[in-house]
């Protein structure tokens, strides 16, 4: 039986982790998986699973020799590297902007390898005002309404970015839109909420979308190495706009839904 050898830095695998929901997939279809930091000796396909928005080459385990390694070319994933809303200070923007981390996922991973007391106390108090603690609100963006408003110290801060706010909007809602994909299988969908930022709390309902994300974004996931994962983007004046990238996502746990198990078939052509 082919044998699929995952490394990750984070052990145990998340169960919400889409590679672990996978995994459980594959196993049941008679392959053999193996989770460690490093990759097993034996395996004839190799997946790295590190979350983490730049990824070392001297933190890539070894893998066998002539098995490939799947996002293995997937180095940085860093907003910088890919946004075309990044603002400067002089920017004759005059609309509304956001405030990001540089970092995927609000720059949580990295976060907690160098977590203190100092910088939980920061974070308890970026809940109640980001503007004193100099920091983001933990998973929240800041949206204002000029330029201007952005605060010194952001600009100075090489984690954070500056956008232009570039919504997508429908019916007086606001969407994002998602593309999950693992090799040549993947699906799409767009959500809908009352909060610019499509919250979870605030989405109000979702679609499935059958034709693909545009070129822009195919050319991006061809450029940063991303075999699988998902990529977040609207489409603003008929532009596909990438707004994150996510090599380690995650999948709501539930019933094997048929685009969960058409992902799960991605695997196949690696495998032959």
């Amino acid at each position: 039986m082919p044998l699929i050898s995952i490394s990750s830095r984070d052990l145990p695998l998340k169960p919400v982790a889409m590679v672990s929901q996978l995994s459980e997939i594959w196993r049941e279809q008679g392959h053999d998986v193996h989770v460690a930091q490093d990759f097993h000796p034996s395996a004839d396909l190799c997946i790295l699973h590190h979350d983490r928005t730049f990824v070392p080459a001297s933190d890539i385990p070894t893998a066998p020799a002539g098995v490939r390694v799947l996002n293995g070319a997937a180095h940085d994933i860093s907003k910088r590297r890919y946004t075309s809303l990044l603002l400067t200070p002089d920017s004759d923007w005059t609309g509304p902007v956001i405030l990001k981390t540089n970092l995927n996922h609000f720059g949580a991973p990295e976060r907690r390898d160098g977590k203190t007391v100092g910088s939980e106390l920061r974070k308890t108090l970026a809940k109640l005002s980001w503007r004193l603690a100099r920091r983001l609100p933990p998973k929240g963006y800041p949206v204002l309404d000029r330029i201007a408003a952005v605060p010194d110290w952001v600009w100075r801060n090489h984690d954070l970015i500056v956008e232009k706010f570039l919504p997508e909007r429908h019916e007086g809602m606001y969407c994002l839109r998602g593309w999950i994909f693992f090799g040549a299988e993947s699906y799409g969908y767009r959500m809908f909420a009352t909060d610019p930022l499509v919250k979870v709390k605030s989405i109000v309902r979702h679609e499935y979308l059958d034709e693909p994300p545009g070129a822009p974004i195919l050319r991006w996931r061809e450029e940063m190495g991303i075999e699988f994962g998902k990529f977040d983007y609207v489409v603003h004046d008929g532009t596909p706009i990438l707004l994150d990238a996510n090599k380690t996502p995650s999948l709501v746990r539930g019933a094997r839904s048929e685009r969960v198990m058409r992902l799960a078939r991605g695997v196949q052509p690696f495998l032959k």
